[in-house]
């Protein structure tokens, strides 16, 4: 009888037990479901999210609007960044471009047989265009590199390398150099050298023709003290130069 008792008490029928189950695990799963809604880290910055899931973490047209103009950076697919026939995929703030077999490039752009002068790509001294590819050959005194592109001195006196010394000082008293030119700033005031080459033609650094130079004094270093002042009608810059590295300055 107390057995009979207890059982009627602490336990209960099969179909009862179900039903607070049931219900106790629906809102268990209801409860969590509403914690991850509104999430945008855990939906749009950890992986990539779509249109739909930004909608459903702001609940607000407009401001899903907004952060879905910000959410590409600006630039993604839609703007057909790919050229010459390339399928542009996105990415998180970006996009990416698979290239036909003959071209190559951040958007598909170049020919893989097209020289190219930009800085860390393409030759770094001559380039020959061929059928599918483009080769690249050195002065001499350098070897062409591992990487097909690069050029490496052999040579102590190639042309163009680097020396930290002179190796033939200059007597003090020789001091008639007439090629040597001085670059002037918008106030007259000089910011450095060059090498007159030509009549019409000055050869200086590309770290001072970043400077802006606006006039050449020609005769700085001729013993009769004649000079005269040139205005810069242009200057151009070695497409390769590297203000990092400073190569090709």
């Amino acid at each position: 009888f107390m057995a009979h008792s207890v059982n009627l008490t602490v336990f209960l029928e099969t179909e009862d037990a179900n039903q607070v189950l049931r219900r106790s695990r629906r809102a268990a799963f209801m409860f969590f479901e509403e914690i991850l809604q509104g999430d945008l880290e855990r939906e749009c910055l950890e992986e990539r999210c779509t249109y739909e899931e930004a909608r459903e973490t702001f609940e607000n047209t407009e401001e899903t609007d907004k952060f879905w103009s910000l959410y590409f950076g600006g630039i993604r697919c839609s703007s057909s960044p790919c050229l010459h026939n390339g399928i542009c995929r996105d990415t998180i703030r970006s996009y990416t471009c698979n290239c036909r077999d003959d071209f190559e490039g951040v958007n598909c752009a170049s020919a893989k047989n097209e020289c190219r002068h930009e800085i860390h790509t393409g030759c770094q001294q001559f380039c020959y265009p061929e059928f599918n590819f483009y080769r690249c050959s050195c002065a001499q005194g350098y070897q062409l590199g591992e990487d097909d592109k690069s050029c490496i001195a052999q040579d102590e006196c190639a042309c163009g390398r680097f020396q930290e010394t002179l190796t033939c000082p200059l007597n003090p008293a020789e001091r008639e150099f007439p090629w040597q030119v001085l670059l002037l700033n918008s106030e007259g005031k000089w910011i450095c050298g060059g090498v007159l080459l030509k009549t019409n033609f000055v050869l200086t650094t590309a770290e001072c023709a970043m400077l802006s130079p606006v006039s050449v004094l020609v005769g700085i270093n001729q013993l009769q003290g004649l000079n005269q002042v040139i205005p810069v009608k242009e200057s151009n810059i070695h497409l390769r130069y590297d203000n990092t590295t400073g190569e090709n300055n």
